[in-house]
């Protein structure tokens, strides 16, 4: 058998071998994760250049803190959460500027990259319009203390579980569940502004 090859289809073996300082293995975890990481980044941050820095600097402080990774939760949760933090720093060291500083030609690219994303199934004005309500909903996101943006981040674009966001922040559930209802509560009231 190929030494690279993961013994387990949950990639346990791969993330123990990583642990035990196999670059190898964790060469091979990048490359499952990698792409289904870089869309977190790109709807992050709206540009494709900043979200691929982002997550080589992700991948990055991974590899160097692969010990402390639990199993607690998915590895790839753990791995956007580390995602997160490193886009709040880049997001402190560009303070302050609200997600409101896009000038016309970096909406525009953001709108062409969310054009350009496939979707067989809805029509061309369907398209737009979700197109704009997702663009709509980061920049509500954006607005969100970082608690609540990380928790509401973690639960709907990384579809990670209650219990899994609490092992990877390190609090009970029924903080999770708090700041999740705090947070969708502030998104309903943002919206409802809008109208």
């Amino acid at each position: 058998m190929d030494p690279l090859t993961p013994l387990a289809s949950d990639g346990l073996d791969l993330i123990s071998r990583a642990q035990a300082g196999d670059s190898e293995a964790f060469d091979i975890l990048c490359r499952e994760h990698g792409g289904r990481l870089l869309r977190q980044a790109i709807g992050l941050c709206g540009d494709a250049s900043v979200a691929e820095d982002l997550v080589q600097e992700t991948l990055l402080a991974a590899w160097r803190s692969i010990s402390r990774y639990n199993g607690c939760c998915r590895f790839f949760t753990w791995l956007c959460s580390i995602l997160i933090h490193r886009h709040q720093n880049l997001l402190r060291k560009r303070w302050p500027r609200p997600f409101s500083f896009l000038c016309g030609d970096e909406i525009d690219s953001m709108n062409n990259f969310l054009a350009r994303t496939p979707d067989p199934g809805p029509t061309p004005g369907m398209q737009t319009e979700g197109a704009e309500q997702a663009a709509l909903v980061l920049r509500s996101l954006e607005k969100l203390p970082p608690k609540l943006r990380e928790v509401v981040y973690l639960r709907f674009y990384a579809e990670e579980s209650l219990e899994g966001i609490a092992a990877v922040l390190g609090c009970p559930v029924g903080t999770v569940k708090s700041r999740l209802f705090h947070g969708l509560e502030r998104l309903r009231q943002m919206k409802s502004l809008l109208k």
